[in-house]
């Protein structure tokens, strides 16, 4: 009852903009301040955060806000809706994941990391992750997935261009919860026998696998 009240104290206009930022919410997870874009929604969210709380939970999602970091994300409670990341897409998340941390504890909480491609690129190949570079087409694919998901944006035309900036919201310390930023060393590392592993299968006539 005391939803359908909270929905009926909502004036018409109101209520468009509720259905409007659900769907948002379910298409993309990540609501972030920090982004242009999703400021106007995620102050909606944060003024109607138990309506919508109240209302996701019926269908089985969970809203979880920061205002420190200034997000909200929605996630399934069952395992259902999870995305299924290509290996290099993992990395390059870790490896983003990684200079954001390296980077925030330079500059103010209150600004987003700026991180180039070139930056990327010579983490990967510092890593000794794989004998090449990441591809354009692996990084157009990657890029265009994470600025769906509001984890960052493109401030220069091509992503390709080694010196395009990419501006990373703190959306991204919540898509990969890591603790201590050892284990994202260890997880880099765990792909880079992987990597290992590959090249020698690839070396004995082995097929790959996709």
């Amino acid at each position: 009852m005391e939803l359908l009240e909270q929905w009926n104290r909502l004036l018409p206009a109101e209520r468009e903009e509720f259905t409007r930022v659900v769907n948002r919410l379910l298409s993309c997870t990540f609501i972030t301040r920090k982004n242009e874009e999703n400021r106007r929604d995620y102050y909606f969210i944060e003024r109607h955060e138990d309506l919508l709380r109240a209302y996701l939970k019926l269908g089985g999602w969970s809203l979880e806000g920061d205002r420190a970091y200034g997000v909200y994300r929605v996630f399934s409670d069952f395992a259902y809706n999870r995305l299924r990341l290509k290996l290099e897409e993992s990395i390059i998340i870790l490896i983003l994941r990684l200079c954001y941390e390296e980077k925030r504890r330079q500059i103010n909480v209150t600004e987003n990391i700026m991180i180039t491609v070139r930056e990327i690129q010579d983490k990967y190949a510092a890593l000794r992750i794989r004998n090449r570079p990441i591809d354009k087409k692996t990084l157009r694919e990657t890029m265009g997935l994470l600025k769906r998901f509001n984890i960052l944006r493109v401030l220069d035309g091509e992503v390709t261009d080694p010196d395009c900036r990419l501006e990373v919201f703190p959306t991204i310390l919540f898509a990969l919860r890591v603790e201590d930023i050892r284990q994202v060393y260890e997880k880099l590392d765990t792909y880079r026998r992987a990597g290992a592993e590959e090249g020698r299968e690839k070396e004995n006539g082995a097929e790959e696998l996709v």
